[in-house]
């Protein structure tokens, strides 16, 4: 049994591998080789052979301090200057839970596997915190990182392989088309692999979803293969199974990277929760009949103070500003 990579699976290249001891190259054949049907049936087999054999083995001990300091001597500190937040989002406290844990975990991967050769080659780490961060990557793909994520991929990357890891947060990729060489994001719970596509990615502890702008995305597990096209988004759950599709997507769920808002008769509570996320401002109301009012407007590319003040005049409000606190304020809406 041989995988697009020419390294042969074995049935120890598999125990290696549900043992956390594969190596980076042989765990990448492995997924390639997951994707036939046949061979997923046969793993699931082997998988629930070696649980059962090592129901009591404990997980190997790990310096998370010393991983650390490893990465963060590895971290271009260069950055995008930040964006604030309104009000918390439904990802923010999952996405800060799962970094912590992707910290050590992408620690320990350079670790074992930081080298600087092409057999061995050097790990680059992106992290951000309370920032946006544009990465350029050598074959001319983009993505867009939002606060408190963190992705690694080869210095290598793009000479013989396009594989990512997205350890924890949220991203939005643009990918040059590239049919002879696939682009692959591998995460904790499920891979995504694309030829050449635009999307938005979020990766929590528990969930993962891709949300598809343009083109066409698989979502792989060992178990479930999925295609998603532009409108539709998949949702993988941590011991959950098959990978859920919804026909539908909200786009201005990654305005942070687009920076395009699109509302038809939206709540303004929703418009409010976008705009924290893209913009370093407070938003606030002197009336909560405000809260009451909807908007439909499209908007590309614009100021904070332009956005609200059309906002303010499409729907009959005045707009003032404290510093870096907007006030909405009018009769507001029955």
């Amino acid at each position: 049994m041989k995988s697009q990579n020419d390294i042969e699976i074995k049935d120890e290249l598999i125990a290696r591998y549900l043992a956390g001891e594969a190596a980076p190259e042989e765990a990448m054949a492995l997924h390639n080789w997951l994707l036939e049907p046949a061979n997923r049936s046969y793993f699931s087999e082997m998988q629930e052979v070696w649980e059962q054999a090592h129901a009591a083995r404990k997980s190997r001990a790990v310096s998370s301090g010393q991983a650390w300091k490893n990465v963060a001597a590895r971290i271009d500190t260069v950055r995008r200057p930040s964006f604030g937040i309104f009000e918390l989002n439904r990802y923010k406290v999952a996405i800060a839970a799962a970094v912590t844990i992707a910290i050590v975990t992408i620690g320990v991967l350079m670790l074992e596997y930081g080298g600087n050769d092409l057999n061995n080659p050097k790990m680059i780490v992106v992290t951000t915190q309370d920032s946006l961060r544009d990465v350029a990557f050598p074959d001319h793909s983009t993505a867009v990182l939002y606060h408190n994520s963190v992705l690694s991929y080869a210095e290598t990357f793009g000479t013989r392989q396009r594989e990512l890891h997205l350890l924890g947060g949220e991203a939005f990729f643009r990918v040059e088309r590239n049919p002879e060489q696939p682009f692959i994001i591998h995460t904790d719970l499920a891979n995504i692999r694309v030829i050449g596509t635009a999307f938005n990615v979020v990766v929590t502890k528990d969930t993962l979803e891709v949300g598809v702008k343009e083109g066409k995305v698989m979502v792989y597990t060992a178990r479930d293969t999925i295609y998603l096209e532009a409108g539709s988004r998949g949702i993988v759950r941590t011991g959950t199974a098959p990978i859920q599709v919804i026909n539908s997507v909200d786009a201005n769920a990654w305005g942070y990277a687009t920076h395009k808002l699109v509302y038809r008769n939206t709540p303004l509570t929703r418009v409010m929760a976008d705009l924290a996320k893209i913009y370093p401002y407070s938003i606030t109301v002197s009336n909560k009949n405000i809260y009451n009012c909807r908007l439909t407007a499209t908007f590309d590319t614009d100021s904070a103070e332009n956005l609200l003040a059309l906002i303010a005049e499409s729907l009959n409000l005045s707009v003032a500003r404290n510093d870096s606190v907007f006030i909405l304020g009018g009769e507001g809406c029955p």
